[in-house]
């Protein structure tokens, strides 16, 4: 008899990790991010395409490009064994929207018209003590200063584009009360003045009261007539005071 030799080797079988879900929403719009979980720690995230969706080491996933992507998240164990996850998200296109068109100043107390060709928008104003714009783009000044007027659209995906005009609201020249005689006979003449330079002298009724760029006052008639004194800013806005 011959004696053989049995040889033996032990294997150790490792576990992989248990690894939870990942949870967060599975839908971004370019430009936008979404973050993603998961509650097991220490664990690797990844994206399948960059150029479609990027995601940080702490879950933070960027849209880049309409696409899908998998979203995977992967631990690693002691003993060198992995369990990896993975999530698909969807990455939406946003609306393209025309930009704001129309007047981009105005006075106070004034309105301007402002118009985007892309329809189903809504208007807003980061101020409104200083402008108010309506649902049709209407922008009515009130106190003097710059606001941003933006006009948002939003598609089926639930994205949105936001385009924005600067709109500055310019103030009303300060006008000084008219002073001199109110009243005057026909065929003679009396001299009014305003401490504003600048202005613009005017009647209301020719035929019986007229009045030259000094301001000096002829009666024509019997009868009233309203004197106004109007200036004009380098910005276009106007105040008219009145003398009756």
């Amino acid at each position: 008899g011959c004696i053989g030799l049995l040889n033996t080797i032990t294997i150790t079988v490792n576990a992989v990790p248990t690894v939870a879900s990942i949870t967060g929403a599975n839908a971004v719009c370019i430009g936008s991010t979404i973050s993603l979980t998961d509650a097991t720690a220490s664990g690797v995230w990844s994206s399948s395409d960059n150029t479609v969706a990027t995601i940080t080491s702490g879950g933070v996933v960027t849209g880049i490009a309409t696409g899908s992507v998998t979203i995977t998240y992967t631990v690693v164990n002691v003993n060198g064994c992995s369990t990896a996850v993975t999530s698909t998200v969807t990455v939406n296109a946003v609306p393209v929207v025309s930009p704001i068109t129309g007047t981009y100043s105005v006075c106070v107390g004034s309105t301007t018209q402002l118009n985007d060709a892309t329809g189903l928008g809504t208007w807003n104003t980061s101020d409104n003590t200083i402008a108010t714009v309506d649902g049709t783009g209407l922008v009515t000044g009130v106190s003097a200063g710059s606001v941003f007027i933006t006009y948002s659209v939003t598609n089926g995906s639930g994205c949105t584009t936001i385009d924005t005009a600067t709109v500055a609201v310019n103030a009303l020249p300060v006008v000084a009360p008219i002073t001199g005689a109110l009243s005057v006979c026909a065929l003679s003449t009396t001299t009014l003045s305003d401490a504003t330079t600048g202005g613009t002298w005017s009647s209301s009724d020719i035929t019986v009261t007229t009045v030259n760029s000094s301001g000096v006052v002829t009666g024509v008639a019997g009868g009233t007539a309203t004197i106004s004194y109007s200036v004009t800013s380098l910005q276009g806005c106007n105040t008219t005071v009145t003398a009756i």
